[in-house]
C-alpha cells in the first residue's frame, strides 16, 4: 500500500473506531430523546462528509499515479530515443 492508501485506511478505522463510541454513548444517553437524534443526525452527516473525502482522495490517488505512469512511460520513452546524426 502507498502512504496515502495507509493514511485512507487509518482514517477509515478511525472513523469507525469513533462511530462506535458514539454509538456506545448515544445508547447510554437514549433517555434524552432529541438531543441524541440530533447527535444521530450530525453523526451521519460526519459519516458521510468522511466518505465523500475518502473517495475524493481515492480518486486523487488513481490519477496521481496515472500522471506518474504516464511521466515514466514518457521518460523512458526518451531516454530509448537517439538523436539521428547528420
Amino acid at each position: 500500500m502507498t502512504v496515502l492508501e495507509d493514511a485512507v485506511a487509518d482514517l477509515a478505522g478511525a472513523l469507525q473506531h469513533l462511530e462506535s463510541k458514539l454509538e456506545g454513548r448515544l445508547y447510554d444517553l437514549s433517555a434524552e430523546g432529541e438531543d441524541v437524534d440530533a447527535a444521530r443526525r450530525q453523526a451521519r452527516a460526519a459519516h458521510a462528509h468522511v466518505a465523500d473525502a475518502a473517495r475524493g482522495l481515492s480518486a486523487s490517488i488513481t490519477e496521481l499515479r496515472t500522471l506518474l505512469a504516464d511521466d515514466d512511460a514518457n521518460a523512458s520513452g526518451r531516454a530509448v530515443e537517439q538523436p539521428q546524426s547528420n
